[in-house]
């Protein structure tokens, strides 16, 4: 491990580089004293990073930069604190930033940045404006911040035309990002209009090759054997949201049917197409793979499946996963209650496969029609 005087000279380079201009561009990096950018901060803003940033600490780093080969210059991987001043929204590669500032944290260190909320900016838009003009405004910003980034055929014109600049992102969806580059969110703060977060380096990102904040993205499930598949699926819940499961799980109850209860995670457009099933077409997808038969248990993730009991944790290696689950047809409210009706299902299945599926297709039907249930 390096002593401070050694990271003090690596802190200089790398200003000197800047000052430069030949290798570092546009990249700052704040050794000891930022007093100078509580104007960029604001009083409270500066005040609250204050709090946790130790001038005399050589293993606390404050940094401006929108890349992330600037994060990955920095000599040693050891840092305590890294706060970013650069707001997230004005990075094109969040998810390979955090990933970046990750490797130079020691366990168990904090990274500390700011944001804006794409709720924040909506609620300005909306109260800041007239009707009609607020309505006008918010749908232009509708379609070129929200839309544009998530389709394919709109997303490269929209970052050639931004340059990442001004980044519509929920709440949510950074936090998503966070458990999913390692972090445990430890503290937020609102000041000035950006939402300080305080995150912890607690494990190894999470991130797969298919994260996505698409309109159609895939989803890691358990299916037969125990082995991983990705279930495709139209999104119906905040980008990244997949990776706060295991959070609400804790500290969420679970309502009837075994869902999270008052899951904010799914958003007004997500409610709509579960209500008409929209949101499992894709799963035809993963038939035609041989991935997912017509009726089966539900394809579930990890977290959710290590609730259930040993028995049925087994008997589910045992069957593929299917689109329509005997939730369906047996209609049950607790955990205890999805767990026996799952476990007749597939004993039963085990024995008479083709009979079996054909009795719980058909009442699945008849309560999906006289009960009007939505996608779960």
């Amino acid at each position: 491990m390096k002593d401070e005087n050694e990271l003090l000279r690596d802190f200089e380079n790398l200003e000197e580089l800047e000052k430069s201009r030949k290798e570092i561009s546009k990249f700052l990096i704040y050794r000891n004293d930022f007093r100078d950018h509580s104007l960029l901060l604001g009083q409270k803003g500066f005040q609250f990073v204050n709090g946790y940033f130790n001038r005399n600490n050589s293993r606390h780093i404050l940094v401006s930069t929108k890349e992330v080969r600037d994060i990955d210059r920095l000599t040693g991987t050891n840092y305590q604190l890294l706060v970013s001043m650069e707001p997230i929204n004005n990075l094109i590669s969040i998810n390979e930033f955090f990933e970046a500032v990750h490797n130079k944290l020691e366990k168990d260190a904090l990274f500390i940045f700011r944001y804006k909320s794409q709720e924040t900016i909506e609620r300005k838009i909306l109260t800041s404006h007239a009707f009609p003009i607020n309505k006008i405004i918010y749908l232009h910003y509708f379609i070129f911040r929200r839309v544009f980034p998530k389709l394919s055929i709109t997303r490269r014109l929209y970052f050639y035309l931004t340059k990442g600049m001004n980044r519509s992102i929920r709440q949510l969806e950074m936090i998503g990002r966070l458990y999913a580059g390692g972090y445990e969110l430890v503290n937020e703060y609102f000041a000035n209009g950006y939402i300080y977060l305080v995150a912890k380096k607690t494990k190894t990102p999470a991130y797969h090759k298919f994260a996505s904040y698409g309109l159609l993205f895939k989803m890691k499930r358990i299916g037969k054997g125990g082995k991983e598949i990705f279930v495709y699926k139209i999104r119906t819940m905040v980008p990244f949201s997949e990776y706060l499961q295991e959070e609400f799980l804790k500290r969420n109850s679970l309502a009837k049917g075994g869902k999270i209860s008052n899951d904010v995670r799914i958003t007004p457009i997500g409610k709509i197409l579960r209500k008409f099933w929209i949101d499992e077409l894709p799963n035809f997808v993963n038939l035609l793979k041989g991935e997912m038969k017509l009726v089966g248990v539900r394809p579930i993730s990890k977290q959710y499946l290590l609730l259930y009991d040993k028995e049925l944790q087994d008997l589910r290696k045992m069957v593929t996963p299917g689109i329509v689950p005997p939730f369906y047809a047996d209609l049950p409210e607790t955990l205890e209650e999805i767990q026996d009706s799952e476990k007749r299902y597939i004993k039963s299945y085990l024995k008479s496969p083709l009979t079996t599926d054909l009795k719980y297709l058909y009442l699945a039907i008849k309560n999906i029609l006289a009960n009007r249930l939505t996608s779960n």
